[in-house]
């Protein structure tokens, strides 16, 4: 296998330590990203936030230092969920587990966080849909993916075991997951020297909840 495709592998599911190092390095690559999502989240105390594709953690101790929120995370990489565990201890409830399986033993959340996950998500709209179903009506979705542009210049992510973005695209994704065009904003970032990326903020509608104040 060459190495951009072994690189593209370990990204969309980390393993051993070749997995536990991407991971870091990852961690470190995206710190502005992460830093641009936390603040569209804005997480207020006593909220319920998962990050969904948590990795090593980073993002949920970001949120963690911001406020007293109750925080749950999911990876479907046992080495990534180890690692976050070590980072987190008691601080937050962690699962391995798929985005699209995610299970009902948590309480619907206010806020998620979907951080370079949606490159894994399945033509379907599975993983969008599990998205939407995890959030309150009124909860809020966070996405941050690298802009198709960017992406299409690193010879792993032309592999084929990533999906790519621009706006449109994103937007389409979420729209196919149940959210609601007039309650989805996405926004671009310059996140590093000659990298693009993508914030997305979707709102979940659902029966008895009318709407942004």
């Amino acid at each position: 296998m060459q190495l951009s495709a072994r690189i593209a592998a370990q990204l969309a599911h980390p393993r051993g330590l070749p997995g536990r190092l991407l991971g870091w390095a990852m961690e470190i690559a995206n710190e502005r990203p992460v830093g641009l999502a936390i603040d569209e989240l804005a997480p207020q105390d006593d909220e319920h936030i998962l990050d969904a594709g948590c990795g090593t953690g980073a993002a949920l101790a970001a949120v963690r230092a911001r406020s007293e929120c109750k925080l749950y995370g999911i990876d479907r990489s046992t080495a990534m969920i180890a690692a976050a565990r070590r980072r987190l201890g008691h601080e937050a409830e962690l699962a391995a587990e798929d985005v699209k399986d995610m299970a009902d033993r948590w309480p619907p959340f206010d806020g998620v966080l979907a951080l370079n996950v949606l490159y894994f998500a399945d033509v379907s709209g599975a993983m969008a849909a599990a998205l939407h179903g995890s959030l309150r009506d009124g909860g809020r979705l966070i996405v941050y993916v690298t802009h198709r542009e960017t992406m299409e210049r690193w010879r792993f992510a032309r592999s084929g075991a990533h999906r790519l973005y621009d706006a449109r695209e994103l937007e389409e994704t979420l729209l196919n997951g149940g959210f609601q065009r007039a309650l989805i904003s996405i926004e671009e970032h310059r996140v590093a020297p000659n990298v693009r990326g993508l914030i997305a903020r979707a709102v979940r509608c659902g029966d008895g909840f009318a709407g942004l104040g």
